[in-house]
């Protein structure tokens, strides 16, 4: 018995539920699919409110955003069946046997990833960043090279879980803005003895953010990393980094050359053409920088 179990926000995510709700039909087993709205805008709600009409599916709107952890922490509370399948809303299905691959080895784990895809060419050059820094990974996120860190390389777009697992190790509420909240629920079923299994079975990431997005969400996910540096400690190439420069007594100059030529690399990074070790460094400068100022703002009482 299976319940799928999707989160959205702003996004019309119809074609994934009828793609979905066609291969469930083929289970033999018992199947629901739910849709929970972080209360998007209008038109896209419009558009999602298609799925009531669809069998064994359910869209539920909620009045107001409660964060991407909140939402599935609710979406598995509404869960009628035992095994979670969570998958991002901006998913497009591109296997035929998605769904059963998951059910064949549902009792091989108590988790049980499937991955992710990127489209083999640039859609546009206006999506340039994300596409150039997830295609760069993609060669390292292969099912046997997740294997070799599977807590660490755990990530919510694409997973099936046991309801005993998830109610064990649900998403850290306490995380409303974008980023790390996958991260945490990794460490959490590491620390109770879960097991993990990452295998081929991915969707297709079919929502590239434009390059603008794409950095504001960069560079909140790094505020979410500062706000939860604690937890995530030794768990984030960032927080290494920031360590070491530390150590070896180079922040200063990473800062000053962060504020130096920060509007210089912005500028390539919301270009056509952006640098990949550019990138890495921005988020490295930003994460001094933010980290600076908050430090000032506690030294002065103002947090």
């Amino acid at each position: 018995m299976l319940s799928i179990l999707i989160p959205t926000y702003n996004y019309v995510c119809v074609k994934l539920v009828s793609d979905l709700q066609q291969q469930a039909e083929g289970l033999g087993c018992p199947y629901e699919i739910l849709v929970a709205d972080d209360a998007s805008d209008e038109c896209y709600k419009r558009g999602n409110r298609k799925i009531n009409g669809i069998p064994h599916c359910k869209y539920v709107e909620l009045q107001k955003n409660v964060g991407r952890s909140c939402i599935r922490n609710i979406l598995a509370r509404l869960a009628q069946y035992d095994s979670f399948l969570f998958l991002d809303c901006d998913g497009k299905v591109v296997r035929h046997d998605f769904i059963r691959r998951y059910m064949d080895c549902r009792k091989l784990a108590d988790v049980v990833c499937g991955g992710i895809l990127h489209p083999d060419k640039l859609p546009s050059p206006k999506v340039s960043l994300r596409y150039a820094y997830e295609k760069s990974a993609e060669r390292r996120f292969t099912a046997h090279k997740r294997m070799q860190r599977p807590f660490g390389m755990f990530r919510s777009f694409n997973f099936l879980i046991s309801r005993n697992a998830f109610n064990s190790c649900p998403f850290d509420e306490s995380i409303r803005d974008y980023g790390y909240e996958d991260v945490l629920m990794g460490l959490q079923l590491e620390r109770q003895g879960f097991q993990v299994l990452h295998i081929d079975n991915p969707l297709m990431n079919e929502d590239i953010e434009r390059n603008g997005t794409y950095l504001r969400k960069t560079e909140e996910s790094i505020r979410t990393l500062y706000a939860h540096r604690d937890k995530l400690e030794g768990n984030s190439g960032i927080l290494r980094m920031h360590e070491t420069l530390q150590r070896k007594s180079m922040l200063s100059c990473v800062l000053f050359l962060y504020r130096l030529f920060r509007p210089v690399i912005r500028r390539n990074l919301l270009g056509r053409h952006p640098s990949l070790f550019l990138f890495g460094f921005y988020k490295i400068g930003y994460y001094a920088r933010w980290e600076q100022k908050e430090r000032q703002k506690e030294a002065a009482g103002l947090v």
